[in-house]
């Protein structure tokens, strides 16, 4: 299902129609820093005007375009992220490219504001360390991108004095959370507004160099044996002599003209050969490489469960952990975004669609074995299941005429194919959940959701 803070992206007509103003305690604050950044990485610095007179630590946008009135550094950010031109950009760093992603995003920004502060308060060395521990098998804070996303953006911001105050020993002993921060600021434009973090970076010798210089030492060698000219050297000619055949030069002469003979049969043989080679291929077919086969909702292995129990994530205030029946030997554990939606009575017992087939792991150190199925309004206000009719028994698959197939066993991140599937699952005029327009089935009838017209995740 969708996750909290989730902000579709927006088109690139949405930044140009007019300039968005962002409204800060102060542009050198760090909220004022973070928002520059932010609108910097998106593309969009020319369409966000940053102006003062917030309270401090606070950012407020007013009538947002598609958005309405925003308040809090995490949904501003994430807004502006939402506004980058760039094709597959917005959804990228602003990390909502599928439910996980958008989970981890979502919580990375609460941690930053919550535990780290945007008020340029010291934070304390325990929680640099943890974020130190984090960072140590990991190139990003949320890792669900190839790039950082807008949840390293605003931690980094609320971070990065704190890690430039450390002494040179202490940033040392920090190395993750220094190469972080370094690598931040480098390449995402961090150095050019926050300042570059004092540290030292390794030297490397000019390996290139000492190879050219070795180089260019024979070759002047050489020719000051033979007085600044080609051709064999004194003590060559010599050696020649002595053997008795003539100069070096005649040497040279007659094995130029051995040669000679020898290259024309030889290039005589290669004609040949070649003309063969040319004709054999000419006379195989060309292979004509397979058609890539299209991703259809065929691959989703979708099926009817119910919610036998429900609690609190430990670690994560916006998320619920929950057993599902889905007509196995025992429930699956699932983490869901839903704790702004649904209260633990409206979890328990519910009735719901299980995606069985995404990858297993942990969602902030507690496992999530599927995805439960919502329906979501485009600004994400309002979330409810997509819901099974009455009769339809856990663990029943959901069909779609016209796509049949076996689903695949995992739905690997890296090929994307819930993604490829999204934009075409919503619920129609009468809140049935459809795929391109094909209902999803069950023996009992076809699944709804109280939401018409809505995304489904």
């Amino acid at each position: 299902c969708n996750r909290p803070n989730l902000i579709a992206p927006r088109s690139p007509d949405a930044v140009t129609m007019s300039p968005v103003q962002v409204k800060v305690d102060a542009k050198t604050s760090t909220v004022g820093r973070i928002v520059t950044l932010v609108a910097s990485v998106a593309g969009v610095s020319d369409a966000v005007v940053v102006v003062e007179g917030a309270p401090a630590g606070a950012c407020v946008i007013a009538a947002a375009p598609d958005a309405g009135d925003l308040e809090g550094v995490a949904t501003c950010a994430r807004y502006l992220a939402s506004l980058a031109t760039a094709e597959g950009e917005a959804a990228r760093l602003g990390g909502v490219e599928s439910p996980e992603a958008d989970a981890e995003v979502s919580e990375w920004l609460t941690r930053a504001v919550t535990e780290y502060g945007v008020a340029g308060d010291p934070i304390a060395e325990d929680k640099l360390e943890a974020l130190d521990a984090h960072l140590l098998s990991r190139t990003f804070v949320a890792n669900v991108s190839y790039r950082a996303t807008v949840a390293d953006l605003v931690t980094y911001g609320c971070v990065r004095d704190a890690v430039g105050a450390l002494s040179e020993d202490k940033r040392t002993a920090l190395v993750n959370l220094t190469r972080w921060c370094d690598h931040i600021g480098g390449a995402h434009g961090g150095d050019d507004i926050f300042g570059k973090l004092p540290m030292r970076h390794a030297e490397f010798p000019d390996i290139l160099g000492v190879f050219r210089a070795m180089n260019t030492s024979t070759v002047d060698k050489k020719l000051k044996e033979r007085g600044g000219a080609e051709g064999p050297t004194k003590q060559e000619q010599r050696d020649a002599k002595r053997k008795g055949a003539g100069t070096f030069a005649d040497i040279g002469n007659d094995a130029k003209k051995g040669e000679g003979a020898d290259d024309k049969k030889n290039a005589d043989k290669n004609a040949e050969g070649k003309k063969k080679e040319k004709k054999e291929k000419k006379e195989k077919a060309p292979k004509e490489p397979p058609a890539k086969k299209e991703v259809n909702v065929s691959v989703l292995d979708i099926r009817v469960g119910t919610i036998v129990k429900c609690w609190e994530h430990p670690g994560a205030d916006k998320l619920w952990v929950e057993e599902i029946d889905v007509g196995e030997d025992k429930p699956r554990q699932v983490v869901s975004g839903l704790r702004a939606f649904k209260t633990s009575e409206q979890m328990t017992g519910a009735r719901v669609l299980c995606l069985c087939n995404v990858k297993k792991g942990p969602l902030r150190e507690q496992m999530s074995e599927g995805m439960v199925m919502c329906a979501s309004n485009e600004d994400h206000t309002t979330v409810d299941f997509v819901v099974p009719p009455e009769g339809a028994k856990n663990g029943e698959k959901v069909s779609f005429a016209g796509y049949e197939g076996e689903p695949v066993e995992v739905l690997v991140p890296k090929k994307k194919m819930f993604e490829a599937c999204a934009p075409k699952l919503r619920t129609n005029a009468d809140g049935v959940a459809c795929y391109d327009g094909v209902p999803f089935m069950t023996s009992a009838g076809p699944c709804a959701s109280s939401l018409a017209e809505a995304f489904i995740k």
